[in-house]
C-alpha cells in the first residue's frame, strides 16, 4: 500500500468529516487503523480537530483509488502436520542406546543409571540406563554430549569471573 497524493487527499478530508480512523481505514479497504493513524501522525493532523460526540464511519462509497488492493483473505488451510526436519547423523548417534546396554523406560531406571533420553516420547521416554559417571545424572557418554568440554578462552572468563566476585565480597 502506498500513500499517494490522492489517497492523502481523501485521508484528510474523511478526517476533517469526522470520520474515524477505523471508518477510514474501511473505506480504504487495503490498510489498516493503525497505518491510517500513523499517516495521520505523520502530517501532524491527528489532533487537528475536535472529537465528535461519537465516532462515526463512513457510509459513502470509496471512490476507486490508484494503488494495490489487499487480497480477499484465503480460505483457511487444511490441518496439516508440517514436514519432519531431515534427521541430522549426530542426532541419530547421540540419542541412540550405548552398545551393551538396555534401554528402559525412564521412570522405571534404578539409581545410578544413566538418565540420557535414548528413544520414545512422554511416558514412553526411554533412558539409557548405563552406570553413571560420579556426581552426574548421566554415563560417561552421555555426559560428554550433555556438558562439552569449556575452551580455554571460556574457563579463563569464567575464572576471572571468580576471582572479581571475591574481591568484591573481600572488600
Amino acid at each position: 500500500m502506498t500513500w499517494t497524493d490522492a489517497r492523502i487527499a481523501q485521508l484528510t478530508r474523511l478526517w476533517a468529516e469526522g470520520v474515524s480512523a477505523s471508518g477510514i481505514a474501511e473505506a480504504f479497504g487495503d490498510v489498516s487503523r493503525s497505518a491510517v493513524l500513523g499517516k495521520l501522525h505523520r502530517l501532524r493532523l491527528s489532533g487537528a480537530r475536535e472529537a465528535p460526540a461519537a465516532p462515526r464511519r463512513y457510509d459513502g462509497e470509496c471512490p476507486a483509488v490508484a494503488g494495490p488492493l489487499r487480497a480477499p483473505p484465503s480460505p483457511p488451510a487444511l490441518a496439516t502436520t508440517p514436514p519432519e526436519p531431515p534427521r541430522s547423523p549426530w542426532r541419530e548417534a547421540a540419542f541412540a542406546p550405548l552398545p551393551g546396554t538396555i534401554a528402559r523406560p525412564w521412570l522405571s531406571r534404578e539409581a545410578g543409571e544413566c538418565a540420557f533420553p535414548v528413544g520414545g516420547d512422554g511416558e514412553a521416554l526411554l533412558s539409557c540406563c548405563a552406570v553413571v559417571k560420579p556426581r552426574s545424572a548421566y554415563c560417561p557418554a552421555h555426559h560428554a554430549i550433555a556438558f562439552p568440554p569449556q575452551t580455554p578462552a571460556a574457563r579463563a572468563a569464567d575464572q576471572r569471573r571468580l576471582e572479581e566476585a571475591a574481591d568484591r565480597w573481600a572488600a
